[in-house]
């Protein structure tokens, strides 16, 4: 069966409340961008796919590159597809949202979840809530006793301010307060630039051995991206200083920037991002890269509900996911704001799991009025 049309459509759909970030405080989000891929097949499938930001560069190169990859080609061509998107990522930034819309409709073609065309049997992950938003210490206290109310076993805090060690204070207080009822994960966001407030990674290698050293004393479960994530040595020299588990690599693009990650041994966690870093294809390859290396592979997903979506899928496809992020903040990010796109939101139930969407493909729906009402462009 082969794809005979490609289509994109971009959306900005307002925010009823601006959400503050931890990454860029200056600018508060007021829209939720959503770029949707489209492929169609000769026997009228539609497979979907979608980026998390307003990617004018993927419609910059939509009829030059994206079309005559993928039309013509058979939905089974996925390695080829993928291999021509590390090409077209050259033009236009990270375009693995067409990949996925293939999968998509492969998976409708053969009436299976994409999970388990992957080979995988895991119907359900343990999720951790995963926070984003500027608040005070005792909002988060709060949001820490609702979550264990919720049934989440663990959620992740954001160190933003410039100096890392009232992050620090602020973060032990919380653990302090939640004892064992719920582990606490940090997340550093050194790993990549800004544009926003912070303009570039301001932890060196010093600067995040000591903070290390203070979370150690904390006992939270994993720093995340304390480092840019391509200064490979200062990672793995990091690594060996500190007993916390170090992960990251939410931004790192294609299995080659994964192997050098994994050579020089800079995180005991991997977190690839389907929709940001490679596909299905390469995140498959990259998760028995870790596999192989005793290491856990668990997707980042901080988009939206096509983006958890296929996070889940390939959290459901591996041995060595033990969970998976749940990007859930209220008020200004709860689960109804981050999958407005799609008819039905991914929830968790009482044990603090998530089923892997069971329908055929991605096994979600699209609101297709809403994301209509709120397109800007189309291709």
């Amino acid at each position: 069966m082969k794809i005979i049309d490609a289509k994109l459509q971009i959306v900005e759909v307002p925010l009823e409340t601006p959400f503050p970030s931890t990454w860029n405080p200056a600018n508060p989000e007021t829209k939720l961008f959503v770029t949707i891929a489209e492929v169609i097949t000769d026997d009228g499938i539609h497979g979907y796919g979608a980026a998390c930001d307003s990617s004018q560069l993927l419609a910059g190169i939509w009829d030059t590159h994206i079309k005559p990859l993928v039309i013509g080609k058979e939905i089974t061509e996925v390695e080829a597809i993928n291999t021509g998107l590390v090409n077209a990522s050259l033009y236009a930034y990270r375009p693995w949202c067409v990949e996925v819309a293939v999968w998509d409709a492969l998976g409708k073609y053969a009436n299976l979840p994409i999970y388990k065309m992957l080979g995988g049997s895991k119907g359900k992950v343990l999720a951790y809530a995963s926070t984003g938003s500027l608040k005070s210490v005792e909002e988060r206290i709060e949001d820490a006793d609702r979550f264990i109310e919720e049934g989440f076993k663990m959620m992740k805090l954001r160190a933003h301010h410039d100096d890392p060690f009232e992050d620090v204070k602020i973060i032990g207080a919380i653990k302090a307060h939640v004892g064992d009822k719920l582990k606490i994960s940090v997340d550093a966001n050194q790993g990549w630039f800004f544009t926003g407030k912070r303009t570039v990674a301001k932890w060196d290698l010093k600067k995040a051995a000591n903070v290390s050293k203070a979370f150690e004393d904390i006992g939270i479960e994993w720093l995340e991206e304390p480092m840019y994530g391509y200064d490979f040595e200062g990672l793995a020299e990091l690594r060996k200083s500190t007993t916390l588990n170090i992960a990251g690599g939410e931004l790192n693009a294609q299995v080659h920037e994964y192997r050098e990650l994994l050579k020089h041994n800079c995180f005991d966690i991997y977190q690839m991002d389907v929709v940001l870093s490679g596909g299905f294809v390469q995140n498959r390859k990259v998760a028995a890269m870790a596999e192989a290396e005793n290491k856990i592979y668990t997707p980042h997903t901080w988009t939206h509900g096509m983006g958890l979506a296929a996070a889940l899928h390939m959290a459901g496809a591996v041995n060595n996911c033990p969970f998976i992020e749940y990007c859930y903040d209220p008020p200004y990010w709860p689960y109804e704001v981050r999958d407005l796109m799609l008819t039905e939101p991914l929830t968790v139930d009482k044990d603090g799991y998530i089923d892997v969407p069971k329908a055929p493909g991605l096994g979600v729906e699209i609101n297709h009025e809403l994301m209509d009402k709120y397109t800007v462009l189309r291709k």
